[in-house]
């Protein structure tokens, strides 16, 4: 049933005594989580027993046991550690360690994933390597470290680096005599089998009344989703569907079937308003939330904490892979899987008594932009040799342009990739291959009290507000493209019970200390960037009667369209605000001469304003400030943006006399004893 398609051949690595890896990972969105992977299926390869496991997994007298060690850490923050490393970490710095060779034995690699728009650059890594080393261990390659803001992202170093340590592998590291490395055209055991549970139930008889309250996959009329779905597909294009005001269709609604995830929270909508024009480019909405914490009453700061959004696949996008896989025999039974305790991926929650529909709606994202590995993983599941041989040409490690050209640049999507592989059939038993779907984060732009009060008493209930630009463009593929949490938003009906998770602040700064309040606050912000600021003011104003001198830069595009939370700026106390409007410009004014210095500079874009050239227009105000130990927020968009903002500063500083030159200004803004320098961007 649902897996009579090909016969895919199927090659187990030997067993070697003494020849086995250990891959940790660090990973806050799955980027390295999804080299780990990667990287273990090469050792695999080249049979090694391997192990994969976030840090915080593994003890350190656990290392001692494998030959060899590889760790793959992104760098969050500030230059932090991310939140599954930190027990690893914190036990790596023990004082007690220092001076003890304990990890003598152990021989690593490491490879680091940054953004270099932070300016503390793949910092994780290098604190990580540093460590090891200081405690005894020793290298057996050299480290590598990628830039997501390179034009060919991480695969422009990561590549080159994976072949290399491949090869090295295979030459530090010889196979015994008679023993090959598997070829890549034959496939890996899965780590993980998957069955099917015989049930004589249906599951949406049973779903009905479902323990967590959720409604079942069935309509008014007793329609079930498959059928609905069916009956749809089949209609005339002229059938009557409900519109929205950009006159699509209404798509049906995942159901709200909730994931056991340890730690979320369940949320009900109160609010999903659009606050930008209908007719501006950017759907931007402002979505409230109400939580219940039992247990606990009072005010909490949720001022630098990040709210995660679980979204869900839409009906109609599971029965398109269903058909395209041709399972629909499957899609309603019942699945389990032999996990095993010491190897379960902690990011899989499966819903109670799962279906095949209900891990594709809830778990897998099957309209992300697919990596090399699953094309890789394609080609093993088509007997279509064309389809075979285009699957190689496009995951070939030499060149990455021709698989960035059909994949990220056009952000085609998993379910288009496989209607353009009609004869790539893979089975449901290999349901863990596809990408999992990960909580989107999103800045919470309340602070302040949050708190519902009743008869003015604080309760248990919570009102939690963010600020969310939908992703929605188009490509030189004509459907238009979304972002799987976008959709998901774009559509939440008030009064939807959804899951979310909060986010512990990475700000520099601690939430408790008083001076927090009555210190100057530089606040730079880009577009939806301005929610964590805002987030910071509201608290600021409740906690402190007195606050101290506030100095926003926010840009956007329109001051009629764009410019967010404006009516709230005039009701904050000390604070003045300096807008950038980048379309507004006129050109037919006669230009500022400040503006005319810093673009015969070279320092200024014609026609354009940005932040950066309103931070040196108030260089001066900017420069009282910086004279006061202040705090300094720079939240929006990465790339090009902090990095001119961080110059602006500089220039700033020298403008006004902090500093005397530029070199000074560098340095200046790395001391804690000067500022408190924070850049949440994304």
């Amino acid at each position: 049933m649902g897996e009579s398609v090909v016969a895919a051949s199927v090659a187990k690595p030997a067993t070697i005594e003494g020849r086995n890896i250990i891959i940790l990972y660090g990973s806050e969105t799955g980027n390295g989580e999804e080299i780990a992977m990667e990287l273990a299926k090469m050792a695999e390869r080249l049979h090694f027993n391997t192990i994969v496991d976030e840090m915080d997994g593994f003890k350190l007298t656990d290392l001692l046991r494998y030959s060899l060690a590889i760790f793959v850490t992104s760098t969050t923050g500030q230059g932090d550690m991310p939140k599954n490393t930190t027990t690893l970490w914190k036990n790596l710095r023990r004082t007690k360690l220092n001076n003890t060779n304990c990890l003598a034995p152990v021989k690593f690699s490491i490879f680091g994933l940054g953004d270099s728009s932070y300016p503390k650059f793949n910092w994780a890594a290098r604190k990580l390597r540093v460590r090891l080393l200081q405690l005894g261990a020793s290298e057996f390659f050299r480290p590598g470290e990628a830039d997501e803001r390179h034009e060919n992202g991480l695969d422009s170093i990561y590549l080159p680096w994976y072949q290399e340590l491949r090869d090295s592998l295979l030459a530090q590291f010889p196979l015994p005599e008679g023993i090959d490395p598997i070829r890549d055209d034959a496939q890996l055991p899965p780590k993980y089998n998957i069955r099917l549970v015989p049930s004589t139930t249906s599951v949406t008889d049973e779903t009905a009344n479902d323990e967590n309250g959720n409604g079942p996959s069935q309509f008014e009329d007793g329609e079930d989703l498959a059928a609905r779905l069916e009956r749809m597909s089949t209609e005339s294009p002229g059938h009557e569907t409900p519109e929205q005001k950009d006159g699509t269709e209404i798509p049906i609604f995942p159901p709200a079937k909730l994931l056991p995830i340890p730690g979320s929270f369940t949320a009900e909508v109160l609010c999903n308003k659009r606050v930008t024009p209908d007719d501006h480019w950017q759907d931007v909405r402002h979505i409230e939330l109400e939580v219940r914490s039992p247990g606990r009453n009072g005010a909490i700061s949720f001022a630098g904490q990040t709210l995660l959004i679980y979204p869900k696949n839409y009906p109609e996008d599971v029965q398109k892979l269903i058909n395209l896989m041709k399972w629909a025999d499957v899609a309603e039974q019942r699945i389990e899987i032999n996990w095993d305790k010491n190897t379960r991926p902690r990011d899989y929650h499966f819903p109670q008594g799962a279906t095949v529909r209900d891990v594709l709606t809830h778990n897998f994202d099957i309209t992300a932009v697919p990596k090399r590995t699953f094309l890789e993983f394609m080609a093993y599941h088509t007997n279509n040799p064309l389809e075979k041989e285009r699957l190689q040409e496009l995951t070939q490690r030499g060149d990455s342009d021709e698989f960035y050209d059909y994949t990220s640049r056009p952000r085609r999507t998993i379910l288009e990739v496989l209607e353009d592989f009609p004869g790539v059939k893979i089975p449901y038993t290999r349901l863990l291959e596809f990408p999992i779907i990960r909580p989107r984060e999103f800045s919470l732009c309340n602070g302040g009290d949050p708190t519902v009060h009743e008869d003015g008493e604080p309760t248990n209930v919570y009102k939690l507000e963010i600020l969310a630009a939908l992703v929605h463009y188009r490509t030189i593929i004509r459907k238009p493209r979304q972002g799987l949490c976008s959709r998901y938003l774009r559509n939440l009906p008030v009064g939807t019970t959804i899951q979310i998770g909060i986010k512990p602040p990475s700000s520099p700064f601690a939430m408790d200390d008083p001076t927090f309040y009555t210190r100057p606050l530089i606040g730079v912000a880009t577009g939806t960037g301005i929610a964590p600021f805002r987030a910071l003011l509201q608290d600021r104003c409740l906690r402190e009667p007195v606050v101290g001198p506030t100095l926003l830069f926010f840009g956007c595009r329109n001051s009629s369209a764009d410019y967010h939370f404006q009516s709230e700026w005039q009701t904050v106390p000390n604070l003045v605000v300096h807008p950038a409007f980048s379309r507004d410009v006129d050109a037919s004014k006669e230009e500022d001469p400040k503006l005319a210095l810093q673009r015969a500079a070279g320092i200024y874009d014609a026609g354009k304003n940005y932040v950066q050239h309103q931070i040196r227009n108030h260089a001066a105000e900017v420069g009282r400030l910086l004279k006061q130990n202040p705090i300094i927020v720079v939240c929006g968009n990465s790339g090009r943006m902090p990095k001119s903002v961080r110059e602006a500063l500089e220039d700033a500083a020298v403008m006004s006399g902090v500093v005397k030159d530029k070199e000074e200004a560098k340095a200046w803004f790395e001391r804690r004893e000067n500022c408190v320098y924070w850049q949440e961007t994304w």
